[in-house]
Formats: structure tokens, C-alpha cells, sequence
């Protein structure tokens, strides 16, 4: 909408009601559009498998431009253009931008077609860091790219609605960095659609007005602790449902009017806890919607394409997916589950990708509210200790931003002595250690640790993973800088 904003352009949006209207293009929007007067449709990120919808739309005189990620079918919509890299015909080199990254393209092509300067297109990269770590789109290639441009243009934006959100989750411009879109922007971005209104997220991006853009922020984080109180709710129903089922390999869970807006969240929680394939549904008077999130190795979108004569509509990705299907028939996907051997994804090649047989472990729309750490996953185990500062820090930075498929490095420290500890942050949830081995001290910070502080008393020798966070100093105090240890795990040495 940025891109396409000129003073004689008359544009209009519409987002699909999560709870109403599903994703994608439906034939109720196709009708309201027209009635707006509505002459050529653009899509964000769907439309790809809509081959009917575009076909209505073409005898309402409308024209669609599709642009998405999504793998299209194999007949495919016939619309007016079709921007997706995954087209069997599309020559781009670079198949795993997300649905922001395909609509930053079409920007990029009209400005480039109006010879608008290159530096307008930049000016669009805020959003598109903030869009493609919200999708969770493995920060390789292009993507890496643009985030790590985006950051620098997110860390000096002047949009009222970014910076009004920056500032009321208390971040500062300038030290913004991917893990605070991750943890701090995009979920209350996300709540909107998920609990009330994807628009009020959207105004709050596209408005010019400071007052407005600060009003919409206030309702975004009434709707995101609803959201955050909502998922752990949820979360106690289906953890105790999934260990009824204790030797399923894929668990699939359902309840009656569960909030949609939230069971992809859980689903995906639930997956990485129990480390299987979980499906989470919310039973209508007929019709049941549901999310699926899957491991590593096992793809699940492949899963529900092998029983797509039962389900009214499906779509996704190898590690998350969408559908809806009968209530009557609820069972029998289960038990077509049930009988799933899996599939395991092919690794990707370290060269760039030419063929859709070699594919990545596509991450693309899992939505990740926590951290997970694999303790084994460790890239190196410290033993000269003295090389761990700020300097080490600043190098490794080189290689961000970090984020899916191209995870920050994880580093483990055996046998330092715990001087002394104390709890931080909101209700004390957070546990500061102070530790040291010899003479070298180290200041670490295990997030939601505050209640384990009795199970590491000070003397207690301990073995920590960690990453390397700076502890931000004033300008003029740079040459001091120092580093915490962002605790990731902290085990009592035997």
C-alpha cells in the first residue's frame, strides 16, 4: 500500500477474517469488492491455489495479480499475473522469500518501471524486516539480505506506527535488532487477526497520524495479553487431551469454538514440547478448522494432501499448515494419520537451490512465541575463556541477522562457580548469576528463570550454554562495553 500510494491513486484494502472468511481469496470479498468498485485485485501472500475465486472474479471484470509463496497447484489460477517462485516456470534464483518478500518485489518492479530512484525502494525495508522475521522465513540468501537492510532502516524509521509501537514496548531506535521484531514487535502485530481485527494492525502501519498511530498501539497490546492469557489456557486443554494419546505418533486434538486466531500457536507449542506432528482443531456446528505444525524431517502439508478427498480445504507449508474439514470426518483423518509414515525433507545443498526436489526444511508461517534450545546443538565449548568480551560479540554480529535457519551461535562454559544470583524483571521471573572461574568473572541472565534461583545457590559449580548479548552503555562509555551471557541452559556439573 506504501508502494502504490500516489496522490491520484484510489486504492482500498480487505483482509480476510480469520474466524469468518479463512484465508485467500473467497467469492463474498470478490462480491464486496465489486460493489466498491474494485477493478483490479492485488494479493499478499495467498491466491495461488484460488482457482475459482480468480475465475469470479475475471466475469465480475476484475483483474487479479497474485503474489505469493505458497506452491501453486498444478493448474493454476488464471489470473492477470501470477508473482510466486515456486511457478515450475520461474527462473528467479531465489525460492524462499515470504509473502512480504514477493510483494516488495512487485514495489520494486513498478518503481523500477516508473524509473523511480533506488533509494525509494529502501524506504519500504522496515516493513520488510519486520514481515519476514514475523513469518518466521529462514534468514538465508535474499531474505538475509533484506532483513539485515531493513534493520538498519527500521533502526531510523520515521513511520508513526513503528515507531509508536518501538516505543511502547520500550525499545530504542537504534539498537533494534531481530530478536526484538521476534519477541516484542511481531506478536503484537499478529494479535490483531488473531484475536479482533488484522485492519487495526494495518492502520496502525499505514497511518500518517502520531495520536492515531499511538491509539491503535494501545489496542494491540490489550489484544496481545488477551492473546498471551487465551494460548496458556488453551494450552492446559490440549497438553492434557495429548497425554491420553501418549503413543500416537501424529496427535491431533479438537475442541468445541477454540479461538482460532490462537490454535496454530498452540499446536506449534505442543509440537515442540512433545517433539511430534500436532494438529489442533476447533469444532464448528458442521465444520471443524484446524492448524497443523510439524518437526523437522516430516511434512506435513505431504500428510494432508494424502487424504485431500476428506477435507473441504487445505494449504501450508512442510512444517505448518491450514485446513478445514467435516466434523463427521474428524476420525478418519486421525486414523489416516495414525498411518502416516512421514517424509523426510531432503537437506539442502550448501550451492544455491536450481531444482524443487532440493528443498530446506521450510519454516515459512510457524509462528514461534517462545525460544527452544536443542542442548546438544552447541558450536563451540569455550576453553580459553579470556577471548569471550565485547570484541568476540561485535564479530559474531557480522554474521546477522539471525534467526530461522541461520541460528545465532551457541557456545558452553564448563565449571564456573556461581558468586552470586538474584531475581530481575516483572514478579522476579528473570535469574541474574554472577560467575566466575579463577580470576575471570561473567555476568549471565536466564529469562523466566527467577523460580529456579533456590536449585543454584551461590558455590554451586555449574556448566552454562549460552549466546553473547551486549550490555548496552552509553555513547561516550563505548570503549567499555560488556557482555552478558544470555543463559539458553544452565545444568548443576556432576
Amino acid at each position: 500500500m506504501r508502494a502504490l500510494k500516489e496522490p491520484e491513486a484510489i486504492l482500498d484494502f480487505h483482509i480476510p477474517s480469520r474466524l469468518h472468511d479463512g484465508c485467500g481469496l473467497n467469492l463474498k470479498a470478490i462480491d464486496l469488492l465489486k460493489s466498491r468498485g474494485t477493478s483490479l485485485i492485488i494479493t499478499t501472500d495467498c491466491g495461488s491455489s484460488d482457482v475459482e475465486q480468480v475465475a469470479y472474479a475475471k466475469t465480475q471484470g476484475i483483474d487479479v495479480i497474485i503474489t505469493d509463496h505458497h506452491r501453486p497447484p498444478e493448474t493454476r489460477p488464471d489470473a492477470y499475473a501470477m508473482i510466486n517462485p515456486w511457478r515450475l516456470d520461474c527462473t528467479y534464483s531465489e525460492r524462499y522469500l515470504c509473502g512480504v518478500g514477493i510483494a516488495f518485489k512487485l514495489a520494486q518492479a513498478l518503481y523500477r518501471a516508473y524509473k523511480r530512484p533506488v533509494a525509494d525502494e529502501l524506504t519500504l525495508l522496515d516493513l520488510v524486516a519486520v514481515g519476514t522475521i514475523a513469518d518466521v522465513a529462514p534468514l538465508l540468501g535474499e531474505n538475509h539480505t533484506l532483513v539485515h537492510l531493513g534493520l538498519q532502516k527500521l533502526n531510523q524509521t520515521q513511520n508513526p506506527g513503528l515507531l509508536a509501537l518501538v516505543r511502547k514496548v520500550g525499545l530504542q531506535p537504534g539498537r533494534i535488532r531481530e530478536r526484538d521484531i521476534a519477541f516484542a514487535l511481531a506478536p503484537r502485530i499478529n494479535a490483531a487477526g488473531r484475536m479482533k481485527d488484522a485492519s487495526i494492525a494495518f492502520n496502525l502501519l499505514t497511518t500518517d497520524d502520531p495520536l492515531e498511530a499511538a491509539h491503535y498501539v494501545e489496542e494491540l497490546e490489550q489484544l496481545n495479553m488477551s492473546r498471551q492469557r487465551q494460548t496458556e489456557e488453551l494450552m492446559h486443554h490440549v497438553r492434557t487431551e495429548a497425554q491420553l494419546r501418549p503413543n500416537d505418533k501424529v496427535v491431533l486434538v479438537s475442541g468445541d469454538n477454540w479461538p482460532e486466531g490462537i490454535i496454530g500457536l498452540v499446536a506449534g507449542k505442543l509440537s515442540e514440547e512433545i517433539h511430534r506432528p500436532v494438529l489442533v482443531l476447533s469444532r464448528g456446528p458442521e465444520f471443524s478448522r484446524g492448524s497443523a505444525r510439524s518437526q523437522k524431517g516430516l511434512n506435513i502439508i505431504d500428510a494432508l494432501r494424502g487424504c485431500a478427498d476428506i477435507l473441504v480445504r487445505y494449504g501450508g507449508h512442510a512444517q505448518a499448515a491450514g485446513f478445514t474439514i467435516a466434523n463427521n470426518l474428524i476420525e478418519k483423518l486421525r486414523e489416516h494419520l495414525l498411518g502416516w509414515n512421514g517424509q523426510s525433507l531432503p537437506v539442502m545443498v550448501a550451492s544455491a537451490v536450481e531444482e524443487a526436489e532440493v528443498e530446506l526444511a521450510d519454516q515459512t508461517g510457524v509462528v514461534i512465541e517462545q525460544e527452544t534450545i536443542n542442548v546438544q546443538m552447541i558450536d563451540l565449548l569455550f576453553k580459553r575463556l579470556d577471548r569471550i568480551n565485547y570484541s568476540l560479540y561485535c564479530k559474531i554480529r557480522e554474521l546477522a541477522p539471525f534467526g530461522a535457519a541461520n541460528p545465532e551461535p551457541t557456545f558452553k562454559i564448563e565449571g564456573l562457580h556461581i558468586l552470586s544470583s538474584w531475581s530481575s524483571g516483572y514478579d522476579g521471573r528473570n535469574l541474574r548469576l554472577l560467575m566466575g572461574i579463577g580470576n575471570l568473572q561473567f555476568k549471565g541472565t536466564l529469562i523466566r528463570g527467577g523460580a529456579q534461583r533456590s536449585s543454584f545457590p551461590v558455590g554451586q559449580v555449574v556448566n552454562v550454554v549460552f549466546s553473547l548479548e551486549p550490555a548496552w552503555s552509553p555513547p561516550e562509555e563505548a570503549s567499555r562495553q560488556e557482555i552478558w551471557l544470555k543463559i539458553l541452559h544452565l545444568e548443576v556439573q556432576q
